[in-house]
């Protein structure tokens, strides 16, 4: 699932209330000049990837995440680890330090990580 940057101000949006939103309440907490129909576009391309889910009420449509904003970042990564670096993580971090070698603290830190998982 790929989300625009757009698209992401209207999810931080949502998980940052962590539960249902209106269209309203999110014009209320983004700092855009957006207008509503851009909002409500928005939000219908992310009910249609599966990233919100909409429920109705009355005239009232109210939105909540469908994936977690730590799901979504998995989700990214992963990707993006298999696209970029054929999905190894040793080239991932080989690209991050490039000729550097990492500190004796983060190849503690690493090795700790690599024991709890």
């Amino acid at each position: 699932m790929k989300i625009s940057d757009s698209e992401m101000e209207i999810m931080h949006a949502v998980w940052t209330h962590n539960g249902e939103v209106t269209s309203t309440m999110i014009i209320d907490e983004l700092d855009t000049e957006w207008k509503l129909t851009t909002v409500l576009t928005f939000l219908n391309r992310l009910v249609a990837k599966g990233a919100l889910s909409r429920r109705k009420e009355g005239k009232t449509n109210y939105y909540s995440a469908a994936i977690s904003e730590k799901e979504y970042k998995t989700q990214q990564t992963k990707s993006f680890v298999k696209e970029v670096h054929s999905g190894s993580v040793k080239n991932l971090l080989a690209a991050l330090y490039g000729n550097e070698r990492p500190s004796s603290k983060e190849i503690e830190e690493l090795k700790e990580w690599f024991e709890e998982v």
